[in-house]
């Protein structure tokens, strides 16, 4: 296969995306992809080698291999109009002067000209003289008129400074300290003083130290990502070069969704008024109307539950939703969420790690929940300490976790009923729009959507309860299933992860016949997820994990020596008792036999 000489600007094929050439520097080719904005390095030889192998295929060529009219009609209006001026300048003289250039006639004929075409700069004699030359050591070719940008500038260092340089603006440099250019070259300088003294003890010739100029020429010329990546890191060089224009937003209502989480700006209490922290809001949006059709706000962290608690939501207010975007967080990238979803047939798109554009339309929908829902809360956290300042959030925390939720479906009503300016018009009017032009989305029960997320879970039943995890449920009909139970039978237990508040007893042999047994703590139990319950467990587990037993245990054997000293003691005192009373005994049996 044939090669081509990479440009600044060409696009290449690799690995089914499209890259695109943004810097030669020496020996080294930048490439970035156009729709991941990935970044790959190649020097020439491997770039030469990937386009013989087919791997590297061309798919645009640079602009400078554009014809020459094509770079002409591409070209800025001012400097088509100069082009045109130079050749109006060039065809005059030949016609009039027939190609001599006498420098009074020229004079005059370039003012009669500019007059003519408007040209408020009139070139002088010597610059028409130039273009004439060029124009005609080309073959009268009207394109070697346009400007040629000159070429790049030679080195003039010899090898060993070469390397010198190279190496110090690796290891100087480019580290994450981010020394300045003045400092890098100051060692550079010392480093070639020392190695010209040990020369000129061996008489060999001294090296020439480049300027502060030449070294920072080289330092501007590499690769400007390659250099913000190794000064200040990948997430900081990706936000300097970010690039690209508006997300796809498909206008079929049911097309996709976008799913995120927040943790929100205000402190909550609970039924005692205790202040119990930040609560977490789970929640779907809809880019195509600016809708958010469901969403959770729970205590605890993220987890798969409450996604599916706020996708059920969403489905059984809107319908389903074709595809979801969302992030790699462990509350969507589990097994799971994935099989539940394909159940459904939605699909999951994970966004790139780190790359918080790719579902910007929650991201800026969590922004407006902040500053125009939480802020404005009694016990609102702000966005930072500086914001807060000395505002004391948890003393003036005074919302429930039921209250709140309840103040913000009020707030999206009012959200979803306000002028939005991305549209031209509100969230819910944009809905009613869209919903003429798109299919009638599918739709599912409560129960459908419940009976989906169902686990089971095979326990004994004692005195009218089950037990799993430390949690008791007990209903009127757990104790019919446990009398048909055999010794060795289990029975089943329906329960839903995302609300154990309520399971579900069956008998193995009638396994659709249903018992439904309720929390004997119910305001625990109510609304809490499996996860949440594990995590509270395993943190009982750690406390119990990291106390040291230490000192009860020698509490404990100090104590048991303490009661064994109090038996030794009343053991003596029982036998001197009873050597007594022998001998008060004996003593009386003598003196009734005298």
């Amino acid at each position: 296969m044939d090669t081509t000489i990479p440009k600044v600007g060409a696009q290449y094929t690799l690995d089914s995306q499209v890259y695109e050439i943004i810097s030669i520097v020496d020996n080294t080719i930048s490439l970035c992809s156009l729709v991941y904005h990935y970044h790959r390095y190649l020097d020439f030889d491997s770039f030469a080698l990937m386009e013989q192998k087919g791997v590297l295929v061309l798919h645009q060529r640079a602009p400078a291999d554009l014809s020459k009219a094509s770079q002409l009609i591409s070209l800025p209006a001012k400097q088509q109009e100069h082009f045109r001026y130079r050749l109006k300048y060039i065809e005059a003289c030949n016609k009039v002067l027939k190609g001599r250039l006498p420098k009074d006639a020229t004079k005059a004929l370039i003012e009669r000209i500019a007059d003519k075409i408007g040209d408020l700069h009139a070139p002088s004699v010597s610059t028409v003289w130039r273009w004439t030359h060029k124009y005609r050591m080309n073959n009268r070719n009207p394109f070697s008129l346009l400007k040629r940008y000159g070429l790049k500038r030679a080195k003039r260092t010899s090898h060993l400074v070469e390397e010198l340089i190279t190496h110090y603006i690796k290891t100087s440099y480019l580290q994450r300290e981010c020394p300045t250019v003045t400092h890098s070259y100051k060692l550079l300088k010392s480093h070639i003083t020392v190695e010209n003294n040990r020369r000129s003890n061996i008489g060999n010739l001294a090296l020439e130290t480049p300027s502060y100029a030449t070294f920072r020429r080289r330092i501007l010329a590499m690769d400007r990502f390659l250099v913000t990546r190794k000064r200040q890191g990948l997430k900081a060089a990706q936000r300097v070069h970010k690039f690209g224009g508006h997300l796809y937003v498909d206008n079929d209502l049911n097309a996709n969704v976008q799913y995120d989480t927040l943790t929100m700006n205000v402190n909550i209490i609970d039924q005692q008024g205790s202040c119990i922290g930040r609560p977490i809001l789970s929640a779907l949006f809809n880019p195509a109307c600016r809708e958010c059709p469901g969403y959770d706000i729970d205590i605890g962290a993220p987890c798969a539950e409450k996604t599916i608690r706020a996708a059920i939501r969403a489905i059984i207010r809107v319908g389903k939703y074709a595809s979801v975007t969302t992030d790699h967080g462990s509350e969507v990238f589990n097994n799971w969420i994935q099989n539940t979803f394909n159940t459904l047939g939605i699909v999951i798109d994970y966004v790139p790690v780190g790359d918080p554009d790719a579902k910007a339309f929650i991201e800026r929908f969590f922004g407006t929940v902040d500053t125009s829902f939480c802020n404005n809360l009694p016990g609102t956290t702000k966005s930072n300490h500086l914001t807060l300042g000395d505002y004391p959030s948890e003393d003036r925390a005074c919302m429930t976790l039921d209250e709140l939720r309840s103040a913000f479906d009020a707030w999206l009503e009012v959200y979803h009923n306000s002028y939005h300016e991305g549209l031209g018009t509100s969230p819910a009017k944009k809905r009613k729009e869209l919903e003429k032009l798109s299919p009638p989305a599918e739709r599912y029960s409560s129960e459908d959507l419940q009976q989906l997320c169902l686990s089971t879970w095979r326990l004994r039943i004692s005195r009218g309860r089950v037990q799993s995890k430390h949690l008791f449920w007990t209903g009127p009909g757990l104790p019919e299933v446990a009398e048909r139970l055999s010794a060795k039978q289990k029975a089943l237990v329906y329960f839903n992860p995302c609300d154990l508040g309520t399971v579900w007893v069956a008998h193995p042999d009638t396994p659709k016949d249903w018992h439904p047994a309720y929390a004997t703590r119910s305001d625990y139990q109510n609304c809490l997820t499996l996860s949440d319950h594990e995590r509270v467990l395993q943190a009982f587990k750690d406390e119990k994990r990291d106390f040291d037993g230490s000192k009860a245990s020698q509490k404990m054997y100090e104590l048991n020596q303490l009661i064994e000293s109090y038996k030794n003691k009343s053991r003596k005192e029982k036998t001197v008792q009873k050597k007594t009373d022998s001998t008060i005994a004996a003593i009386t049996t003598s003196t009734s036999y005298i």
